[in-house]
């Protein structure tokens, strides 16, 4: 359904034009339900009509090297290259069988993760010296070693600088991410969309 979820971003400029821009954010959720038919894990069966308890959790860091554009006295549109370092797990725990004879309750899980490279634009317009609409997109699609996928990251929304170092935003956010791995360890696919209200303290100096 929902959850709340905070994030961590930081921007740096180094010169007229160019920027330096970080960003974390991560989400775990998870859930108990009677399993409809059996899941094989490994060498471990979960039976049907057996209760479990499952879920996943993900971690993204995000760097990104940018250029700016000025289009006017209030417009601003930059774009650049960055990377996306994704950390994806997933976990099941109940009673487990091996050949028929139950070996009690197990919990099993595991986890991947790898660099992606990715595409990111952003747009603001300040109409004045204390109010702004900010856009920004981070789009990739790429088939890297044991990882294939897409993945999409949006945020607009509104700021207002309550004082020149201080300011108030909030915004609309929206990720999703498509992945399909193929490493030793585990092979399987993730679809994952996670999109909501966002509410953000800002500080500059």
């Amino acid at each position: 359904d929902s959850k709340g979820t905070a994030a961590l971003n930081l921007r740096w400029r180094f010169g007229e034009k160019w920027s330096l821009a970080g960003q974390y954010f991560g989400q775990d959720r998870s859930n108990t339900t009677i399993l409809e038919r059996d899941i094989e894990w490994e060498d471990q069966v979960f039976q049907a009509g057996l209760e479990v308890k499952g879920g996943f959790d993900f971690d993204v860091y995000r760097l990104l090297v940018g250029r700016s554009f000025h289009t006017g006295p209030h417009h601003e549109f930059g774009a650049g290259l960055g990377l996306h370092w994704l950390e994806l797990g997933t976990f099941l725990s109940g009673e487990a069988f091996i050949d028929g004879e139950s070996i009690g309750r197990v919990s099993e899980r595991v986890s991947a993760g790898a660099p992606l490279p990715n595409l990111g634009f952003w747009y603001t317009y300040a109409w004045n010296s204390r109010w702004a609409i900010r856009g920004r997109l981070d789009w990739l699609s790429a088939s890297i070693g044991d990882y294939s996928g897409s993945l999409w990251d949006a945020q607009v929304g509104v700021n207002w600088a309550v004082t020149d170092h201080f300011g108030i935003g909030a915004s609309w956010n929206y990720f999703n991410l498509d992945v399909n791995v193929k490493a030793s360890d585990w092979r399987g696919s993730a679809d994952i969309t996670q999109s909501g209200p966002f509410v953000s303290l800002s500080a500059t100096w």
